[in-house]
């Protein structure tokens, strides 16, 4: 769960920002009121009230990508896994033709809640996210391979729970104005992503020496690949 804006004193307080926050702050149970989208003064006492169980001086504020928001995070209950009818079906065609909602679910869960804080982050600095991969086939990653647009025959992409339902430790993130072309490091998307992605403890493709993937995010490091594939039955 991610916020667009401040949430509570002196915050920008956007409804669903608000939402968001009191839903997590019952959650860790600190407040017992509706999720109104309002921010009151009882919002604003129960942010303070788990903000003095690690702050010296709590503030009464919750920001974008902040320690406050992710100790929330940390003890909100883990997203729930695809609830669709079956694998198979919906989990076929191409990946990087899903809706956004579906790219999100095809990442492991705890992976799944920093890359949102990423583009949450993003968003906040007047960026325009947009996820190409999350989970992608063994097959894909092969062609992209052949075409030497990667190195490997198997990537974190590829990681999937035993019964191929897609479990990626891995996504691919652009701005919508600017795919891969120069304008997205001219105006500093990269070195975005890269903070953003490090700030939340994953992996980024862009410090890569050899072959630099600036578009990647990873929540594992390369030397646990071998144990992913073989976690994924492949």
């Amino acid at each position: 769960m991610t916020i667009t804006g401040s949430v509570g004193e002196r915050g920008v307080n956007r409804k669903e920002d608000v939402m968001a926050v009191q839903k997590l702050l019952t959650a860790a149970g600190r407040y017992s009121g509706s999720a109104s989208g309002v921010c009151d003064a009882t919002l604003i006492k129960a942010i303070r009230g788990f903000q003095a169980t690690f702050a010296t001086h709590p503030d009464g504020r919750i920001d974008p990508g902040g320690t406050t928001l992710k100790r929330l995070v940390e003890l909100a209950p883990p997203p729930p896994p695809y609830a669709g009818p079956g694998a198979a079906a919906d989990w076929s065609g191409d990946s990087s033709q899903w809706t956004r909602e579906k790219k999100l679910q095809s990442l492991e869960p705890g992976f799944r809640v920093k890359v949102e804080a990423v583009l949450a982050a993003l968003k906040a600095s007047s960026f325009e996210p947009r996820i190409v991969f999350g989970w992608r086939s063994v097959a894909v990653q092969q062609k992209l391979k052949a075409e030497k647009k990667s190195t490997l025959s198997f990537s974190f992409h590829c990681s999937q729970h035993k019964d191929g339902t897609p479990n990626s430790w891995a996504a691919d993130i652009i701005d919508k104005r600017w795919a891969y072309g120069k304008d997205a490091e001219a105006n500093g998307f990269w070195a975005a992503l890269g903070a953003a992605a490090k700030a939340e403890g994953l992996v980024w493709g862009g410090d890569w020496k050899s072959f630099p993937d600036v578009s990647h995010i990873q929540g594992r490091a390369n030397s646990e690949l071998a144990a992913v594939r073989a976690e994924s039955g492949l």
